[in-house]
């Protein structure tokens, strides 16, 4: 048999086996958490939710992101193909899209070709000794079990069952005495353990313990590294769940620290913050340049790059009160976004310096960012019940139902008899005097129409139509007259904060919450308020929660 077609069989066979039978279906979306359910005969201040009642256990699989964070730290400096299947976000996570969708045909075939490129860059004659670590002289070479023991447990984070090495072993042994070459039986070897369902999966499974099951140690070490560092588990983080440091409260939290302490924690939890933010909507702005000639191709990334530099110098750099996003007078801008606001500069090109409005400045904080404004808004004009609705869905956690399927929500054109108008004006007229519209409209637009003096790029205007730009509104009856006054009231929301923790929580666990972890998530808002709203100090209250530790029994 030529090599070619001894390989075709062996990855039939490894896809066969490996891809049949993996995949978790999906889980049926459960309701969010609901309110406090009041106690008959409560003590002041008391709040009680349903007993704790973790989800069931799951497969995850690998992200885009998690996958090429992986091949790297397993492989070294690879290429990582880009031909894999795109990650499909549910409830607004890639994570928890990655624990409900399985592995098709089609990606089943795309990960078998990343794998054998993968395998093929690392097993050059320059680099194979070094990656395996010896030069064997055959397959019954005693570094060839030596490589595969220590390969096999970080590609399958934990060891190798003594079925799996067997298997494995024989793999190599087989291909050697078919080709007569140990280091093609080694590469095809690498290549079939990096399309292993148990290397594209996590597979949190957990042992019983009572009526529901703990995440075992090696199943955390997973849930910890890719949770803070969207990669596998280093040898620190796996000689941790060997020695059982990781079945105890202190030794999680002792290790989370020091992943957090990382660089890679800082790109993994910034890519929460993206994903919440929806950020990755502005590789495809679209605004019209007759209207705004402030817009480039390059815009929207500037953008998403002010956005996270703010919040790593929040979170990571001063470890601040995450509030801070909403009033912070520090950001971050290039030339093209120092035009687009307006600051003298004498900088040109591409580098992000720091910069600070005066006090008097219409901008602070995240919802005067170019980001947020552009996004939510239209190719040619502005939204305030776009901008008012992502304030109560991401940032409130407050459910906005979708327009009933007969309501035309397409904004008339300027009507010539009624006269000039602002956009305020228009939708006072068309959403909130209309009863059916006003219901939801009552909890967007007034919100939005504080972000009014900015147009739908995110430049700052006085006057809209002509007309002067009218940015008074109300926050559940708190009234404000600017964004900085919204942005204020919204830092003192205690449900901005426990939005916080919620998203968060469902970024880890990779599910949308349960009515069983409400009162989890309740403690997990009261720890974040405790820790002066350090992101990094919840993080770690998340890694120590019940609900990153159990799953539900099996029936």
């Amino acid at each position: 048999m030529t090599r070619a077609a001894l390989t075709s069989v062996l990855f039939a066979s490894i896809a066969a086996i490996g891809f049949a039978c993996n995949g978790a279906p999906p889980a049926e979306a459960p309701s969010p958490p609901p309110a406090p359910t009041p106690n008959p005969n409560p003590d002041p201040g008391e709040v009680v939710f349903p007993p704790f009642d973790p989800v069931e256990a799951r497969l995850h699989r690998l992200t885009v992101r998690q996958y090429g964070n992986t091949v790297r730290d397993l492989l070294g400096d690879v290429t990582v193909p880009e031909d894999i299947e795109v990650d499909t976000p549910l409830h607004g996570f890639t994570t928890v899209g990655a624990s409900n969708l399985t592995i098709g045909p089609r990606a089943a075939e795309q990960y078998e070709a990343a794998a054998r490129e993968l395998a093929a860059q690392v097993f050059t004659a320059e680099r194979r000794e070094a990656f395996v670590g010896c030069a064997p002289t055959g397959a019954d070479d005693p570094c060839v079990a030596t490589f595969l023991d220590r390969f096999g447990q970080r590609a399958f984070r934990r060891p190798l069952t003594e079925e799996q090495r067997a298997r494995w072993l024989g793999v190599v042994a087989d291909v050697t005495t078919r080709l007569n070459d140990v280091w093609v039986a080694l590469e095809m070897t690498t290549a079939g353990l990096l399309m292993s369902p148990h290397f594209l999966f996590r597979t949190d499974i957990g042992v019983e313990e009572g009526d529901r099951r703990r995440y075992d140690a090696y199943e955390m070490a997973s849930r910890l590294s890719y949770f803070l560092w969207a990669s596998t588990p280093d040898d620190a983080l796996l000689a941790a769940a060997a020695d059982g440091t990781l079945d105890t409260t202190a030794g999680l939290e002792r290790e989370a620290r020091r992943l957090l302490a990382d660089p890679r924690a800082r790109s993994a939890l910034l890519a929460f913050f993206s994903e919440h933010l929806k950020l990755e909507r502005l590789d495809t702005i679209d605004k019209d340049p007759a209207l705004f000639p402030q817009m480039s191709p390059t815009l929207g990334e500037s953008m998403r790059q002010e956005l996270l530099l703010m919040i790593d110098d929040i979170v990571f750099e001063r470890d601040a009160d995450l509030r801070a996003i909403f009033d912070t007078d520090t950001t971050f801008v290039n030339a093209e976004l120092a035009r687009l606001y307006q600051i003298p500069a004498s900088f040109e090109g591409d580098e992000f310096v720091r910069v600070q409005f005066p006090a008097n400045a219409p901008r602070a904080g995240i919802l005067t960012s170019g980001a947020f404004l552009a996004l939510n808004a239209h190719a040619t004009i502005t939204s305030p019940t776009l901008r008012g609705r992502f304030v109560r869905q991401s940032l409130l956690c407050q459910d906005i139902p979708a327009p009933p399927p007969s309501v035309n929500t397409t904004i008339p054109a300027q009507d010539p008899n009624v006269g000039p108008e602002t956009l305020r004006q228009r939708l006072e007229r068309l959403h909130l005097a209309e009863p059916t519209c006003a219901a939801c409209h009552n909890r967007m637009d007034p919100i939005g129409f504080a972000l009014e003096s900015f147009d739908a790029v995110g430049a700052y205007r006085t006057t809209d139509n002509g007309l002067p730009v009218d940015t008074r509104g109300s926050l559940d009856g708190l009234p404000f007259r600017t964004a900085k006054d919204l942005a204020q009231l919204l830092g003192e929301r205690r449900e901005v904060a426990a939005c916080v923790a919620q998203m968060a929580y469902r970024y880890a666990s990779g599910h949308l919450e349960t009515r069983g972890e409400a009162g989890m998530l309740y403690e997990l808002a009261n720890a974040f308020e405790a820790a002066d709203f350090s992101f990094t100090e919840l993080v770690v209250e998340i890694v120590k929660s019940d609900g990153f530790r159990y799953a539900g029994g099996q029936e």
